[in-house]
């Protein structure tokens, strides 16, 4: 389903040059739910922006479905994003000035879906995740796990291949952790391909991962199979 080949990310800081991916090469299948673990700055969050198309690699390869992606247009890796992912991000990126429902539906704009529809795919997902009684308020009325299970909403309002998850529940509490993982046990008996970052040990959602990659510094330091 997605592939990196001895994939590199640089940045600049000043006069310093920093790795964020050193040399990565890591293949994930179609249906497969990985949990990509390590500390803080280990890099995880940049192989979900490379894998998920937000960011461009330094150099190596990214690969989708077999088709070299990695020196696509903006205008096809766009295409892309809409068609075959979803992202849950950890800081939410609500827009303070939309409706719930409306920051849900966001990502079926660019496909000229009518409000009407647009307004019943947002509800449908809203009432699955009880969110239906807020679908009017604006995102800055939602408390933090409010905003969290929108944001799972708009991440699967395209019906993507693919989820793309950064610490999903770093910012919520266990009651709506509990509901977020529902989901994503859905998802994955549904075949989706699920990818989530966490920076420390999440017990809760062991039992649902494929395999665990262990990321340190840049680099990945091991894998484990659990299913």
């Amino acid at each position: 389903m997605i592939r990196l080949d001895n994939v590199t990310k640089s940045y600049r800081s000043g006069k310093v040059k920093i790795r964020a991916l050193d040399n990565v090469s890591l293949e994930i299948k179609q249906g497969e739910f990985v949990l990509l673990n390590g500390p803080s700055g280990s890099g995880k969050t940049t192989f979900l922006n490379i894998a998920g198309c937000l960011t461009r690699v330094t150099s190596g390869r990214l690969f989708l479905e077999d088709q070299e992606i990695s020196h696509l247009p903006d205008h096809f890796l766009s295409a892309i994003r809409r068609e075959k992912f979803g992202f849950i991000f950890q800081q939410f990126n609500m827009i303070p000035g939309y409706t719930t429902w409306e920051n849900v539906s966001i990502p079926l704009l660019p496909m000229g879906v009518s409000d009407k529809i647009r307004k019943k795919r947002a509800m449908n997902l809203l009432e699955e995740l009880n969110l239906e009684t807020r679908a009017d308020f604006f995102a800055n009325e939602l408390s933090g796990g409010e905003q969290q299970r929108a944001a799972v909403a708009r991440a699967l309002i395209n019906d993507p291949e693919v989820i793309m998850a950064d610490e999903p529940l770093s910012n919520i509490d266990i009651k709506n952790a509990g509901m977020v993982i529902a989901i994503l046990e859905k998802l994955k008996n549904k075949g989706k391909t699920i990818i989530i970052s966490f920076h420390d040990s999440q017990p809760q959602i062991v039992k649902l991962i494929d395999r665990m990659v262990f990321f340190d510094s840049g680099k990945i330091s091991s894998q484990t199979q659990l299913q």
